[in-house]
């Protein structure tokens, strides 16, 4: 076990690897149901002690809903957070959470992305008679989840989007791709199916054939390659929309596009990382991000963990609308 950063958080190496209201600055979220952000009236006990699983401790979004969650837990003082990362393994995940289970956690914060290896996990914590908490990610059957209102946030990514392509291409019906993840569940299918009937509601007459569902792993890698393959597909000439699950699918899908040498192409990436503002920053196919307050999710998950250790009532699902930014938005960074 080693020591990272401050004395909150401690990082379990992986076995197998060789209110929600809106608390941003600058652009506001609008979250529901509503949860307060964690301040030290959690601390009910002395001390308590978190485990928190997460896919990738190298992937942006998750980066940086992870620096919110010990950042939360920090600015409380009395947790402490023992980190495991899975890379998007199911059995590691697992794994992950005996070895946390071990060591004495109190509760649980699950940020593992495959749905099917989730059911064994509730099993886990049940078993262990304490509570979990999910961001989405991948629903944890039982536990409250946090994260993006994945349908409504998706629709109007794609309301947006579809506009834009309306106001610059007034005569073309689009051609709409979008990436989906149907590894991560039914929730995280509703990001897929939002956008496409946002995108519909902007062109109502949108013929089916108009519309190609992406499947990926929610890597850029993937989500290149089956864009690639489903393009060829798409008519020389069309207009093309893209956006995808998180930011990393939506950036793969348009590099796609560009290896395609489609040269009507608009994107709108979804959920405000610091790769996905890079993209809105540096391509002129990008229309904007549909910004999801990443660092919000962890503070979220902290509260939504120790109120269900202290004995509070926690909703059921907390999940951030979101709200587009653009090259203009300060909050991007682009200059």
């Amino acid at each position: 076990m080693s020591i990272t950063g401050v004395a909150t958080t401690l990082v379990l190496g992986a076995p197998g690897l060789s209110s929600a209201t809106a608390r941003s600055t600058g652009v506001e979220a609008v979250m529901t149901p509503p949860i307060p952000a964690p301040t030290k009236a959690l601390c009910k006990k002395a001390s308590y002690k978190l485990g928190y699983d997460v896919f990738s401790e190298s992937q942006p979004f998750a980066v940086t809903v992870s620096q919110g969650l010990k950042n939360a837990a920090k600015s409380i003082g009395c947790v402490t957070i023992l980190t495991t990362t899975d890379n998007l393994n199911g059995p590691v995940a697992i794994g992950n959470l005996k070895t946390l289970l071990n060591e004495g956690i109190q509760g649980f914060v699950d940020f593992q992305v495959l749905a099917a290896f989730q059911p064994p996990i509730t099993k886990l914590l049940a078993n262990a008679k304490i509570p979990g908490v999910a961001i989405v990610g991948a629903n944890l059957p039982g536990s409250p989840d946090v994260g993006a209102d994945n349908y409504n946030s998706s629709y109007n990514d794609g309301v947006y989007l579809a506009k834009q392509s309306k106001a610059r291409f007034p005569s073309q019906v689009p051609y709409v791709l979008g990436g989906a993840e149907p590894t991560s569940g039914a929730l995280i299918m509703e990001r897929y199916n939002g956008a496409v009937a946002g995108e519909k509601s902007v062109f109502p007459g949108l013929p089916a054939s108009h519309i190609v569902e992406v499947q990926n792993d929610g890597t850029a890698t993937t989500a290149y390659n089956n864009t690639l393959s489903a393009l060829s597909t798409v008519p020389s000439g069309s207009v093309v929309l893209l956006t995808g699950v998180n930011d990393e699918v939506t950036g793969g899908m348009a590099h796609a596009a560009q290896t395609r040498h489609v040269k009507n192409y608009l994107v709108n990436s979804y959920g405000g990382d610091s790769y996905g503002f890079n993209q809105v920053c540096t391509s002129s196919h990008y229309v904007g991000a549909w910004y999801l307050e990443p660092a919000v999710w962890g503070q979220d998950a902290l509260t939504a963990i120790l109120d269900q250790i202290n004995g509070v009532k926690v909703p059921g699902t907390i999940g951030v609308i979101g709200e587009e930014v653009t090259k203009t938005t300060p909050i991007t960074g682009c200059k």
